[in-house]
């Protein structure tokens, strides 16, 4: 997960017991299962398509002009990583090409392989048999849908009302997913309300998460590893953990700029602050133990003798760190602008040594996101070129093209590329 946002300090309440029992359960688990995660293909929970495609009745029934079809793919396949392809090209008869969910091993080589297409996708959630996908109708209202990969009928998810989905999720397990909806303006009901939907329930609806004062409008929001407790964070900066199955359970965090994802191997928070001296002194950074709700100060240091372009210029722009192992070591990318054009690269700082570790290809120079797969071993990077042109998408809109490339955490050594972005470890 990868954050740019920064935080003025607060007190941190302690937090109330039950949410201790559901952190403590959630970190217990989640080292009990390490030994699970030693390698790529070994730990990262794919996806396998047990049969060809969705049959076009099935498509045609979907009460939206936004129906999602699945493309034929062999029976048995496995993917490590998937990734969104938006495009902006017409086919031959001048209708815009559909965007694409690509499945991809990225060290077996290849483009990947695709998986669904719709015509416009903005966003998507892995399952363990089917993925959440979110798309957009022609009024820009978004429609959500369960898309099973076994060859069965996509299940259209209610909505409120007419409006707007974005950051959807999916729990460790797969049994809930989460997103944010807004209200289209004619009803203006929901602002970046919270909601939850039990997919193990065929008829299941959206559920409104219940924070102390109702229903919690967020800013942003991310599930707790190997939990269905998540934590999330107001538009005024407070942040909470809450369990959505337990309504009530909510114990409050303080207030933080940013959310930057979970050390690796544990559910301890990493947050961003701002400085004391606002402008003046660099960004904080800390780790929460959602257990006892207690904050430790990481030792970082932001763009401290780090690598930047081939000409040794100095950075103009700096992205939040990544929290690469549990001893304290962090990702992070530095870019530069000139004329238009942007350059970035990403260095990995362990202890005081900063190094630089990954540089893309001048034709893909510009990085956007960096994020951690779940044995902690490779980093999924987002690229596009150093000049590019938006896709224009009224929610989550991205350059285009963009492309995927997959390093080792600690070597910087390419993997393997894949079209597109919002590879599935950054979910």
């Amino acid at each position: 997960m990868s954050t740019r946002t920064a935080a003025q300090p607060a007190a941190r309440p302690g937090p109330k017991k039950p949410a201790k029992q559901s952190a403590k359960q959630a970190a217990a688990a989640l080292r009990a299962n390490r030994r699970f995660t030693r390698s790529l293909y070994g730990s990262f929970a794919v996806l396998t398509l047990l049969a060809g495609a969705l049959a076009a009745g099935n498509v045609a029934r979907l009460p939206q002009p936004t129906a999602v079809s699945t493309l034929a793919s062999a029976p048995g396949t496995s993917y490590a990583l998937y990734a969104l392809e938006r495009r902006t090209g017409l086919d031959g008869s001048g209708q815009k090409e559909p965007d694409a969910i690509l499945g991809a091993n990225p060290a077996g080589g290849g483009a990947g392989t695709v998986v669904l297409t719709a015509p416009r996708i903005q966003e998507y959630a892995v399952l363990p048999s089917a993925l959440a996908i979110a798309t957009l109708n022609d009024d820009a209202s978004s429609s959500l849908e369960i898309v099973p990969l076994d060859g069965g009928a996509p299940r259209l998810v209610p909505l409120p009302t007419s409006g707007a989905v974005e950051k959807l999720h999916a729990s460790a397990s797969g049994d809930l997913i989460g997103f944010t909806f807004s209200s289209s303006l004619a009803t203006g009901q929901y602002w970046k309300t919270l909601f939850v939907v039990d997919v193990k329930d065929p008829a299941a609806t959206p559920k409104p998460v219940e924070g102390i004062n109702g229903p919690v409008s967020a800013a942003d929001w991310t599930f707790v590893p190997v939990s269905t407790s998540l934590v999330a964070q107001t538009d005024d900066q407070s942040m909470f953990v809450l369990d959505p199955t337990s309504p009530g359970k909510v114990d409050p965090l303080g207030s933080h700029g940013g959310i930057l994802g979970f050390v690796p191997g544990t559910g301890d928070l990493v947050v961003s602050d701002r400085g004391l001296k606002v402008g003046v002194d660099p960004a904080r950074y800390s780790t929460i133990n959602l257990a006892t709700g207690i904050a430790t100060p990481l030792d970082i240091t932001v763009n401290a003798g780090l690598e930047t372009n081939p000409d040794g210029t100095s950075t103009s722009t700096v992205g939040q760190p990544l929290l690469v192992d549990g001893g304290g070591g962090y990702a992070q990318v530095a870019s530069t602008s000139s004329a238009g054009r942007e350059s970035s690269v990403v260095n990995r700082v362990d202890g005081n040594s900063p190094r630089l570790l990954f540089r893309p290809d001048r034709a893909w120079s510009r990085i956007l996101a960096v994020c951690l797969d779940p044995s902690g071993g490779y980093l999924a990077i987002e690229t596009s070129a150093p000049l590019y042109v938006g896709d224009k998408y009224p929610n989550r809109a991205a350059p285009t093209p963009m492309r995927t490339a997959v390093v080792d955490a600690k070597t910087g050594a390419l993997v393997g590329t894949v079209p597109g972005f919002l590879p599935s470890w950054c979910g």
